[in-house]
């Protein structure tokens, strides 16, 4: 049973896309994508991303075109989040399993 519940949280990622016109970062899509993924506002918690990966570094590894090799995943708090180039920026934000 404990490997359905693994699957399970799979299935319940976050999924999101992140395009150069929106009026944000991408920086600010990650974030919003961990919260829904977390079900909890970062403002009211002590979640800080920089502690964990450069967001500056992402930004300018994803700006101008994203190249579909482009590929960058992370662990950050209790969730795994994975960003890929796909003629935008695929996010994909799930909770990290504990083994």
């Amino acid at each position: 049973m404990k490997q359905d519940n693994n699957e399970d949280k799979r299935d319940d990622a976050v999924r999101g896309t992140y395009t150069p016109d929106q009026d944000r970062t991408l920086t600010e899509a990650v974030l919003d994508a961990i919260e829904k993924c977390k079900g909890s506002d970062l403002l009211r918690t002590d979640f800080a991303l920089y502690e964990d990966i450069n967001p500056d570094a992402i930004n300018n590894l994803f700006r101008h075109d994203a190249n579909p090799r482009t590929r960058v995943a992370f662990m950050t708090d209790d969730v795994r989040v994975e960003l890929w180039g796909d003629g935008g920026v695929e996010i994909r934000v799930e909770n990290r399993t504990v083994e």
